[in-house]
């Protein structure tokens, strides 16, 4: 006997999906793509009554019969006075969205494991102010947002944590139920926004310390426990090309040779001559020593499998090493995270 409830609801479940699935495909039609600013019109807000507004569509339809059956003038009056307040709730509500323009600002890229924050800006255009604007993608949503008369607010939308990669927003969804909470409007919006995602800083001192065990007793013998002057203890950013193994294999410790008369030269990072075989291993092991190396105000270089960037330091070095490093072997693809609309 339960289960055929149980088969019941999820037939109705399912059925509502594929609705709801078909609907959305629509909208995507008719709305496939915004680029970086869209403007709310007419044609593209929707509206409906939230579960307040059908409980308070019942409680008018059974005060509407209790006035006929009774022929109540003051029952009468009370229920055109809820139905008018209803049908007003309509106009304020659609007219809460209407003529809205809204942008993408620059996601800021992020590391992979932390989480990035989109922005979309409001931006009010026909003089009266804006209450309650909600702004989400997917599961996803803004503080409530209001913005004044000609003026323009941020919605910052924290999302998911995703790997190292490059990523395109998801579809967008901006509604209201201001003023009543009775009814609700919304409209889609495709506007994009890059999101890029670094890997996940190594280091590579740590990371390689266990690839030294092949050399151990290749020239160990023989030779004074000190290192020699152009040998120098590793330091994080050192490239994993000029390791000393062997005195590594000796000491257990981590020292790295350096031009003669300790001359700092250029840096290269270079992905070939890591020995780890993990792309992304080997990509956070870049990242790593990339942040040291412009903590350290040193210049480097960097080589990757089909590109080379050269020689050079400072803030857009860095950022220019980054996002070759998120870009590495990797499309953009839409930012997974779970369904909320």
């Amino acid at each position: 006997m339960r289960a055929q409830p149980l088969n019941r609801r999820r037939r109705l479940r399912g059925t509502w999906q594929r609705l709801r699935d078909d609907a959305i495909r629509w909208i995507n039609r008719r709305h496939a793509h915004d680029g970086e600013h869209a403007r709310l019109g007419r044609d593209r807000i929707y509206i409906l009554p939230t579960r307040a507004g059908y409980t308070l569509l019942g409680i008018i339809l059974i005060m509407l019969l209790g006035s006929i059956n009774y022929a109540n003038n003051m029952a009468f009056l009370l229920t055109f006075l809820l139905a008018g307040i209803g049908h007003n709730a309509i106009w304020y509500t659609h007219r809460n969205l209407l003529g809205l323009e809204i942008r993408p600002l620059p996601i800021d890229p992020v590391f992979a494991g932390s989480a990035p924050e989109a922005q979309l800006r409001l931006h009010e255009t026909d003089g009266r102010g804006r209450e309650a604007i909600n702004v989400r993608v997917g599961a996803h949503a803004c503080e409530p947002v209001a913005i004044p008369a000609g003026g323009r607010s941020d919605a910052r939308i924290v999302l998911p944590a995703v790997p190292r990669g490059v990523y395109r927003l998801p579809r967008q969804r901006v509604d209201t139920r201001f003023p009543l909470g009775v009814l609700e409007a919304w409209s889609w919006l495709n506007l994009d926004a890059e999101i890029l995602v670094y890997p996940s800083p190594v280091d590579p001192g740590r990371a390689l310390a266990g690839h030294g065990d092949g050399d151990e007793d290749t020239g160990a013998r023989g030779q004074s426990e000190e290192p020699p002057d152009h040998i120098r203890p590793y330091r994080p950013g050192d490239p994993p090309g000029r390791i000393i193994w062997k005195a590594y294999a000796r000491s257990g410790k981590l020292h790295v040779r350096e031009s003669p008369g300790g001359v700092q030269d250029d840096l290269w990072f270079d992905y070939d001559a890591l020995p780890h075989g993990d792309t992304e291993t080997r990509l956070s092991m870049l990242c790593h020593q990339v942040l040291e190396a412009h903590a350290q105000e040193r210049a480097w270089g960097l080589r990757l499998p089909g590109q080379r960037i050269d020689p050079g330091q400072g803030p857009e070095h860095r950022d220019h090493c980054l996002q070759a490093l998120a870009r590495f072997r990797a499309a953009p693809a839409p930012l997974p995270l779970e369904d909320g609309a």
